[in-house]
C-alpha cells in the first residue's frame, strides 16, 4: 500500500462540511435542510471508504461498507422517530446491525493474548453500561429489552476495538478505539436527551461525536494494514 491511498480525498471535505451544516440545521430546527444533510453525511463517508479501501482484505472491505450502509439507514429512520416510535425501533435495529458488523471487522484482528488492560476495559465498560441503563430504566417503558441489547452490542463493539491492540499498527488501533468511545458518548447523550432530561446543545454534541466516531473507525480500518 502506498501513502497516497490514505491522503484525504475531497469526500472528507464534503463530509466535514455536511456535518457542520447538519449541526446548524439541527440547532435552528431547519427540518427541510436536515432531510438533505443527515443522510448525505454517511453517504459521503461511504464513498470515501469505497474509493480508498479497495486494497483491504475483501471481507473487511465488504463488512465496513455494510456497517456504513446500516448506519446510514439508521440515520434515515431516526429522522422520523418523532412521527412514530416504530422509526426509533427501526433505527435502533439498523445501528445494532452496524455495531455487530464492526464487531466482526475488529474480531478478525482480535488478540488471543488477553492482557490485564483488556479485563480492566471490560470491567469499566460493563460498569458504565450498567449505570447508564439504571439511569434510563424508568423512562424506557417497553423499550427496556431492546435498549439492553443495544447497549450490550455497542459495548462489545468497543471491547473488540480494544482487542485489536498489538494486532494492528498503533495509529489504526488508536483511531478505531477512539471512534468506538465516541460512538458510546454520542449514543449516551442521545439516550439521556430522549429518555431522561433535555441536554443543552444535544444536537451539536450528538452529531459531533457521532460523525467523529464514524470517521475515526473508517480511517482506522483503512490504515490497519499500513506499516
Amino acid at each position: 500500500m502506498t501513502k497516497r491511498q490514505f491522503k484525504p480525498t475531497y469526500f472528507v471535505s464534503v463530509f466535514v462540511f455536511l456535518v457542520l451544516l447538519d449541526m446548524i440545521a439541527g440547532s435552528f430546527e431547519l427540518s427541510l435542510l436536515r432531510h438533505f444533510t443527515k443522510p448525505s453525511m454517511l453517504l459521503s463517508l461511504f464513498i470515501y471508504f469505497a474509493v480508498n479501501g479497495k486494497s483491504l482484505e475483501r471481507p473487511t472491505y465488504i463488512l465496513m461498507l455494510a456497517g456504513l450502509f446500516f448506519s446510514w439507514l439508521g440515520d434515515v429512520f431516526l429522522m422520523y422517530d418523532t412521527i412514530s416510535s416504530n422509526y426509533f425501533i427501526l433505527g435502533l435495529i439498523a445501528f445494532l446491525t452496524a455495531h455487530l458488523l464492526y464487531c466482526a471487522i475488529f474480531a478478525k484482528r482480535f488478540s488471543k493474548r488477553l492482557r490485564l488492560s483488556f479485563w480492566a476495559v471490560l470491567v469499566l465498560l460493563i460498569a458504565y453500561g450498567s449505570i447508564l441503563f439504571l439511569q434510563l430504566q424508568d423512562g424506557l417503558g417497553e423499550l427496556q429489552v431492546p435498549v439492553i441489547v443495544y447497549i450490550t452490542a455497542i459495548l462489545l463493539m468497543a471491547l473488540t476495538a480494544f482487542g485489536r491492540k498489538g494486532m494492528v499498527n498503533v495509529e489504526s488501533f488508536k483511531l478505531v478505539f477512539s471512534g468506538a468511545l465516541f460512538f458510546i458518548i454520542s449514543d449516551s447523550i442521545l439516550a439521556v436527551n430522549k429518555f431522561l432530561f433535555d441536554v443543552p446543545y444535544s444536537h451539536i454534541l450528538v452529531m459531533g461525536t457521532y460523525a467523529s466516531a464514524q470517521f475515526l473507525i473508517a480511517k482506522g480500518v483503512l490504515l490497519q494494514d499500513s506499516k
